[in-house]
């Protein structure tokens, strides 16, 4: 409990602040200075035991008309003023003298009338809470120059009838529309910019309020350097009669929000402000709950590699039994699970994440947990015939559109002579060392007979692996040294960079987005070819055919009648698709190799860089950065150097869609 000298003098020195004052009225959070605030002044639902037998209307009732759940809705944002008594106490969105209802949507509020020391406690808190209100905007508009404020309400959509009741109501008749536009149309372009639980939203301006309240008529008339942004949220994530809230929806909701009032709130410093926002410092900022969770998590899930256990161990010899006699299909085996899955699991979610008050951080943590428990399900079944459903649940299959791109590219014509692999692996180890040591990496190399892919990085251990029995071009080896080097090792370091390590885990999608970026820079550097895009396409259809029915002879006869890939290189693609029990993975390469190039026109990918991310999660990073959760990319590939596109592949790259 905080007394309002307490409260005063800690924003004269800029001190953080965390407390209740007014006799638990209201409670004031700061926990990082910057040039926005938000308000949720019909969030409580409190009454002072000297009125509850006053009272003519019941809790039901009341509940119905009070905004449960809007102060959850901002409690993540760094400075939060909340009003915990219920406003049939005292309306804070009314001026003082209307600030106690007789009646209230039609219905008696008191037995009758109230005691005159009654009435001037409740107007007492009210005059507390503009003094503070009033002390904050002060101190924010001196420190800043300007302010915005978040005025967030919500309203019945169900047991009161609207001509048209948007998600989202702007109310901005009390606003200076002309100065403040800008910022306006921000706020409304994120309120939309994406769905709630699957369903589009809308945001209307002034049509089911208008802003009218006291709130904003107060810091208008006193504050003419700060924004008030009247926002109603349609209760879409509960029952209006129960006052039951739907978890799913509100979580969705809550972490919309926090990036909307973040985005638009650094839209109006960059405006109004004296200096844009900075970045926030990460040590000071973090939540203990956070780090909790991460480590915890780490510690689980640090050697769980899928490529570990899917890897068959007898590829060598299955590989002589098959070319013996083709029609053999291969009986790869495979490294036990040394984990019990089941406990596994069970440790998984009992992580304590709804203990994390950002909801954008606490959403990416469930994610990540969610996509480990679909990927122990997936090791578990190595070798059955689950392990295919697990396959498709974890990286998907390719679509009707995926497969089209992949036969647009095949029917592709050559024109290029194809270069010469005469480079053994052992000469291999020699330029990818040389590579490391010029871009400064403190990384190793190292051969192995266990690999199904020419090359690969094991990410624990900093090692960049080689197939020993790999034979490579010239432009194969500049092209790995883009791919695994470039891209999967500088992401391997950079996660390790960070102070959280759920980038080196890896977040949902980052398989697609790993690929599909590496992918990226060997094209950005000029080190691709056609023949690389048609085994791209290869795969994809590798896998449809795997899905379709056929075994593993058909696949591979059809990848040696493509006349693309040699034998030897055709059993490996095969081998791929069909490890495990039917491995969907490789469908993904050139799904995100397209999706990557199309974002790049777009905006910039650094961040994808942080380390195992995910493009679904990218506009998520940017906003983290900036919060200071995650530092920026402490390695990026160098551009500097890379060649104009070639056309033709520009022209065939820009045709899949």
């Amino acid at each position: 409990m905080l007394s309002e000298q307490d409260i005063l003098s800690a924003l004269e020195a800029g001190k953080p602040i965390s407390g209740s004052f007014a006799e638990g009225a209201f409670h004031l959070e700061v926990k990082e200075y910057v040039p926005y605030v938000a308000t949720a002044v019909h969030a409580g639902h409190k009454v002072r035991a000297s009125l509850k037998s006053l009272y003519a209307i019941s809790e039901a009732d009341r509940l119905q008309e009070e905004d449960p759940f809007t102060d959850d809705m901002v409690a993540s944002l760094p400075i939060t003023l909340i009003a915990k008594d219920s406003r049939y106490e005292y309306d804070l969105n009314r001026a003082p003298e209307q600030a106690i209802y007789d009646q209230a949507w039609g219905k008696q509020v008191w037995h009758e009338q109230l005691p005159s020391h009654e009435l001037d406690l409740s107007l007492s808190k009210h005059a507390a809470y503009y003094r503070i209100l009033g002390a904050l905007l002060t101190a924010l508009e001196r420190r800043f120059g300007a302010c915005v404020l978040f005025d967030v309400h919500s309203y019945n959509h169900q047991i009161r009838h609207h001509h048209y009741a948007p998600t989202f109501n702007l109310g901005t008749t009390q606003l200076d529309t002309l100065r403040f536009r800008t910022v306006l149309d921000e706020l409304k372009k994120q309120l939309v910019s994406k769905k709630i639980a699957g369903q589009p939203v809308d945001c209307a301006e002034n049509t089911v309020f208008q802003g009218h309240g006291y709130q904003t008529t107060f810091v208008t008339a006193n504050f003419s350097n700060t924004l008030v942004m009247p926002l109603e949220v349609k209760k879409i994530f509960m029952d209006e009669t129960t006052g039951e809230l739907f978890p799913v929806v509100f979580d969705k909701l809550q972490r919309h929000l926090h990036l909307t009032l973040s985005k638009t709130a650094r839209a109006f410093a960059k405006y109004h402000c004296y200096k844009p926002l900075r970045k926030a410092k990460l040590n000071s900022l973090l939540d203990p709950a956070i780090l909790n969770v991460d480590s915890a998590l780490y510690r689980l899930a640090r050697n769980l590699d899928t490529l570990h256990y899917v890897n068959p161990t007898n590829i060598a010899q299955e590989k002589r039994r098959f070319f013996a006699k083709r029609h053999y299909l291969p009986a790869f085996k495979y490294r036990p699970l040394r984990i019990d899955p089941y406990e596994f699991k069970e440790q998984l979610y009992r992580l304590p994440v709804n203990k994390i008050q950002d909801p954008v951080v606490k959403s990416l943590y469930r994610k990540v947990i969610d996509s480990y428990a679909t990927k122990i399900e997936l090791i578990t079944q190595i070798g059955r015939e689950a392990f295919l459903y697990n396959s498709l649940r974890y990286y998907g299959e390719p679509d009707f559109n995926d497969i089209k791109n992949a036969t647009f590219l095949l029917h592709a014509r050559e024109t290029e002579v194809q270069p010469e692999k005469n480079i053994t692996a052992e000469q291999a180890l020699v330029r990818f060392n040389q590579a490391i040591e010029t871009m400064g990496l403190p990384c190793k190399v190292a051969i192995s007979s266990k690999l199904v892919a020419k090359a690969m990085v094991d990410n624990g251990k900093r090692l960049l692996l080689v197939n020993s029995n790999a034979m490579l071009s010239e432009l194969d080896i500049n092209a790995l040294i883009e791919h695994e080097i470039g891209v999967h090792l500088l992401t391997t370091l950079n996660a390790e960079a960070q102070q959280l390590k759920v980038l080196h885990l890896g977040l949902p999608g980052n398989t697609y987005t790993q690929e599909g970026l590496a992918i990226f820079r060997e094209y950005q550097s000029g080190q691709i070819n056609l023949t690389r895009l048609k085994v791209l396409a290869l795969r994809v259809i590798a896998v449809n055919m795997m899905l379709k029915g056929d075994n593993f002879y058909q696949v591979f006869e059809f990848l040696v009648d493509s006349k693309i890939l040699n034998t030897n290189e055709a059993f490996a693609l095969t081998t791929r698709v069909f490890r495990g029990g039917g491995f969907t993975k490789d469908h993904l390469y050139l799904k995100g190799f397209k999706d990557v190039v199309q974002l790049s026109t777009q905006r910039s990918l650094d961040n994808l860089y942080l380390g195992k991310t995910g493009l679904a999660h990218l506009d998520i990073l940017d906003t983290l950065v900036e919060q200071g959760v995650f530092t920026s990319a402490k390695h990026l590939p160098d551009s500097s150097r890379d060649p104009q596109p070639n056309p033709i592949l520009s022209y065939l790259i820009s045709s899949i869609n």
